[in-house]
């Protein structure tokens, strides 16, 4: 059996994948508060728009797998969403009648507890912006990252807000020296490759150019080891309890 938790330096980014997701429904509060209690500092969420062009918090466009086929988050208001239970899927007896949140009630709730990793899951006109606007009227410019696979995404922020850091996601073989190159010509904080594709000499090679390398789509022990010994910054988990920092916590 793996010794857990595996040891990470400090600084190292132990970002809690749509909240502690591998106990909780994904990118519901429940996630996110037991991803506080397991000491995670950091979360990774996904955002789009209702129909009323509210910002909420879900991964998927349309509703199937949460046990909703053909619903689609477009096609809903947002307290249209809200009556939805999306917890019963992962747990009827533990999380019953979970809420999809939105992104607004999200960082009023948590604050500054965390560092937020905000990937803009589809690529819809006015989203980045209203993101944007919202994270400033929160006071959390500082606390914030944007991601996303759609690089038009990350070029608006961008544009609309060059202080922000974002963070580009690469699916599986995309972490390539020209995808490197593209990502620092465009003063990208971050590129996002796949756990599948780090190795030490690709990751040297992106720290040439960029502040951070951050793996996504780690799915065991295997992909967390080859993350850290690629010398990665940081990694996106459904088992954030999975990991730690060296020593005692540091004061923040």
């Amino acid at each position: 059996m793996p010794t857990l938790p595996l040891i990470v330096p400090y600084g190292f980014r132990i970002i809690a994948h749509r909240g502690a997701s591998a106990y909780a429904p994904e990118n519901t509060l429940a996630a996110f508060d037991l991803a506080q209690r397991m000491g995670a500092t950091e979360i990774e969420l996904d955002v789009q728009f209702s129909r009323d062009r509210q910002i909420v918090v879900c991964h998927d466009r349309v509703l199937t797998r949460l046990g909703y086929p053909e619903l689609a988050i477009s096609e809903l208001t947002l307290n249209e969403l809200l009556e939805l239970d999306v917890g019963s899927w992962f747990s009827p007896y533990l999380y019953r009648g979970e809420r999809i949140p939105s992104f607004d009630s999200l960082l009023a709730r948590f604050g500054t507890v965390f560092v937020y990793h905000v990937e803009i899951k589809v690529a819809a006109m006015g989203l980045v912006r209203a993101v944007l606007d919202l994270v400033r009227a929160n006071e959390l410019s500082a606390r914030v990252i944007v991601t996303s696979f759609h690089i038009e995404s990350l070029l608006e922020s961008r544009k609309l807000a060059r202080e922000q850091p974002v963070g580009w996601l690469l699916g599986e073989g995309q972490f390539t020296g020209d995808a490197i190159e593209h990502a620092a010509a465009a003063g990208f904080f971050q590129i996002c490759p796949h756990a599948r594709d780090v190795a030490p000499t690709i990751v040297a090679a992106a720290h040439a150019k960029l502040a951070e390398v951050r793996a996504h789509s780690v799915r065991s022990i295997d992909d967390m080891r080859r993350v850290i010994d690629a010398g990665c910054d940081g990694m996106t988990t459904n088992w954030p309890d999975w990991l730690v920092h060296e020593g005692p916590h540091p004061t923040r």
